[in-house]
């Protein structure tokens, strides 16, 4: 029992104890942060709570340097704690300070093992300082809000997943390019408003955002469904506008890819069942009525894909990552030159097949 005991005193000597602990009460925990500039000349806030008792309540620290480590340190300076950034959340990024580089922006955030790389990385219309200085105030604590507010168009299958470590990625493959969520401020900066997907190429934004409804079937093609799809839409019949909206229960896509001289085409196949959530004129268990919807729908979601492919070609983002294919499965057209160069003019077509499955609750 002597020798036990002797034996845990001794070992309890040679233990390290928490020599790495950081405390809260130490800390200034920053959850978003906003980057304006470029490397030589760059602006950085840091938003983190400064009320224990309300988490609404929060400021917002400003920093100016030629790098954005130096842009923190100088932050830092104006606050009585260390800022910690174990718990960001949010990066976001102004759409002129994303055009030059992401990358450069974002090493400083690559190089610690204490930055979390599920943080979402956003590109914003004007400084980001709009977006953190809002006259509304946030319903919870701003970086929780950001990182749900973001991560609701995920699951609603607007935006594909977004996270700085999947930036990384996406900055770095030569088969697809990376796409992120771009947002502006709603009227008179109340609160941040969704408006679309930025397309880059490679490291840099290219300047080009898909609208909302674009960014949907992009992110379909590109990525899957996510949890739900919710799309909606105006009919002209019988003189008289017409809502029709439907949530879509499944997409299956199917993809050829075929060549004739220098012309290579693309031709996409998709099944997609759908729920009519909104019809007013009904009747839906007549046939003819219901086909002649279905076409209507396929016309539509046809237009809204074309659109979104021109978009990306002239702004050569190839984000639904056709080029991954091309290497996977047509090496020779791979090998024949830069792929952005072939992207940029191949032909890309979409027949979509749209099924009424169920017409409510009621029918």
């Amino acid at each position: 029992m002597y020798k036990m005991i002797f034996f845990l005193l001794i070992s309890s000597l040679f233990l390290s104890g928490c020599w790495d602990q950081r405390l809260y009460k130490d800390l200034s925990v920053i959850s978003v942060v906003g980057i304006d500039g470029y490397i030589g000349d760059i602006r950085g806030y840091y938003a983190y709570p400064s009320s224990s008792s309300d988490p609404t309540k929060y400021i917002v620290l400003e920093g100016v340097g030629k790098t954005l480590r130096e842009a923190r340190i100088n932050a830092n300076k104006k606050t009585e704690q260390t800022m910690d950034t174990a718990e960001l959340t949010t990066v976001l990024v102004s759409e002129e300070s994303a055009k030059k580089d992401l990358y450069d922006l974002l090493d400083v955030y690559y190089r610690s093992a204490q930055n979390p790389m599920t943080a979402k990385v956003v590109i914003t219309e004007g400084s980001t300082k709009d977006f953190l200085e809002l006259k509304e105030s946030f319903p919870k604590e701003i970086g929780e809000y950001y990182f749900d507010f973001i991560e609701s168009f995920e699951q609603a299958t607007i935006y594909p997943t977004t996270s700085l470590q999947l930036a990384a990625t996406g900055m770095f493959s030569e088969g697809r390019d990376l796409g992120l969520p771009y947002l502006k401020t709603s009227a008179e900066k109340k609160l941040p408003e969704a408006d679309g997907m930025a397309l880059f190429n490679g490291k840099k934004y290219t300047g080009v955002h898909l609208s909302l409804r674009e960014s949907t079937f992009a992110t379909l093609l590109g990525f899957g469904k996510s949890k739900i799809v919710e799309l909606a839409y105006l009919m002209d019949k019988n003189e008289r506008k017409t809502s029709v909206g439907f949530n879509v229960i499944n997409f299956k896509k199917k993809m050829k890819i075929t060549q004739n001289g220098d012309q290579i085409k693309v031709q996409y196949k998709v099944d997609m069942p759908i729920i009519m959530t909104e019809y007013p004129p009904d009747q839906l268990d007549r046939e003819k009525r219901r086909e002649k919807l279905e076409k209507f729908i396929e016309g539509r979601v046809e237009k809204d894909i074309a659109r979104m492919f021109k978009k990306s070609q002239e702004a050569s983002s190839d984000v639904v990552g056709i080029g991954e294919e091309i290497r996977a499965y047509h090496p020779q057209l791979w090998r024949e030159g830069k792929w952005k160069e072939i992207y940029k003019d191949i032909k890309i077509e979409a027949k979509v097949n749209v099924n009424v499955v169920r017409s409510g609750s009621i029918r």
